[in-house]
């Protein structure tokens, strides 16, 4: 039981790679990306519920999430049909979050992917789009946009100002 959480990260590492393949918006998509989504819901939940939590899990983790947001990105960007105004704030949010991760091994040698309360809320409303997108569109991208960029902007800000790498910080406001 104590691999299960990394099991569940593991399963949605290899989930991403048929998505790669997959019509975006097909029922098959969305069943892979349901799992993928809930998988990452459960693996952080049962490892704290089992007592397995630990660095090498957290880290598999911000792997797979990573993996995950980049084949979404890769596969739903080019078939959402978005303005260009929308992708340049894509872009700029994915500076900001690569100024993160530069400033995180700069200053620690390690890759300082947060999990703060402003970047799991980011992430849940990123889970929901594809669902939505059809219905609200822009309105649902710009929200999401407005979220990932206030997460990323406290990530880079955190990443810059700690004394000590904490990956399970909850932000700014919940010191």
């Amino acid at each position: 039981m104590k691999y299960l959480p990394n099991e569940l990260t593991l399963l949605r590492i290899v989930l991403c790679v048929p998505m790669l393949f997959l019509r975006p918006f097909s029922v098959w998509f969305f069943v892979l990306y349901t799992i993928c989504g809930v998988s990452d819901m459960l693996d952080g939940y049962l490892a704290r519920r089992l007592g397995c939590a630990g660095p090498a899990g957290a880290r598999l983790d911000s792997a797979a999430d990573f993996i995950f947001a980049v084949v979404l990105l890769f596969r739903l960007l080019p078939a959402m049909n978005l303005p260009a105004w929308l992708f340049w704030w894509i872009a700029g949010i994915a500076l900001i979050k690569l100024s993160s991760l530069a400033a995180g091994y700069i200053r620690r040698k390690q890759a300082a992917f947060l999990h703060t309360y402003a970047n799991k809320a980011a992430g849940l409303l990123l889970f929901c789009l594809p669902y939505g997108f059809p219905v609200w569109r822009i309105p649902a991208a710009s929200v999401l946009c407005l979220f990932a960029t206030l997460a990323a902007l406290e990530e880079l800000f955190l990443c810059l100002t700690s004394s000590e790498l904490n990956q399970d910080v909850k932000g700014i406001f919940f010191r």
